[in-house]
């Protein structure tokens, strides 16, 4: 599968994991007894980002996640404007492509996000037709489970920003607002099939109990 190149993996931890009762980010995954985070970051590394970045604002995240040498822990430059602003302010940290993911997906696999990111690749390069060369660029690889975008499991071209902060300044808040406005390539539930069959990968974990559910997968695996 084809690599991005200058590939940044951002990190969103600025929920306030209300219905788990404790910070999310920082749940102990055995049998390493490892952070949540620290766990995503592990699962991933093969994808071989050149950076890597967390947006938080909880300033004992950084002290309590090990993470890459090469990881920016940077505060929400867009506050109490929810994931539209994490991802804008992620966004503000890379150069090229970027994926995106939630703080609490235990099993996200990378085999599936290399998969996204050749499809990013094959779309984002010149079409030499006769003699014009035309640039067929998506912007945004969002993948689509139950009819429903899955913006925290997706990629983003530094290209989006311009989109991101325009919805931002009108005072928009929906995460999939920016999505029409840019070159959204809509992954399909069969396609992810072929590679997730279970789509495990979008697993989350914002309860007690869903975190039992996944820690038990996890087991299985």
């Amino acid at each position: 599968m084809t690599e991005l190149n200058d590939l940044t993996i951002v990190i969103n931890a600025g929920g306030q994991s209300r219905r788990m009762g404790q910070p999310k980010a920082l749940l102990r995954v055995p049998p390493r007894d490892e952070p949540l985070i620290t766990h995503i970051a592990r699962r991933l590394h093969t994808l071989a980002p050149m950076r890597w970045v967390v947006v938080t604002n909880d300033p004992a995240l950084p002290a309590q996640a090990t993470l890459p040498a090469n990881t920016d822990f940077v505060g929400d430059a867009y506050p109490d404007t929810g994931t539209l602003g994490g991802i804008a302010t992620g966004l503000q940290r890379a150069s090229n492509w970027a994926i995106v993911v939630a703080c609490d997906l235990p099993l996200v696999n990378a085999a599936l996000f290399a998969w996204l990111c050749a499809l990013a690749t094959e779309q984002d390069r010149a079409t030499h037709v006769s003699k014009w060369v035309t640039h067929d660029r998506w912007d945004a690889i969002v993948p689509v489970i139950d009819g429903y975008a899955e913006p925290l499991h997706a990629l983003y071209h530094r290209r989006c920003l311009p989109a991101l902060e325009a919805r931002l300044a009108a005072g928009e808040r929906r995460v999939i607002s920016f999505m029409p406005d840019v070159r959204t390539h809509y992954v399909q539930e069969a396609e992810l099939r072929a590679i997730d069959p279970a789509l495990s990968s979008f697993l989350n974990t914002n309860t007690p109990a869903e975190w039992a559910q996944a820690l038990a997968l996890l087991q299985a695996e």
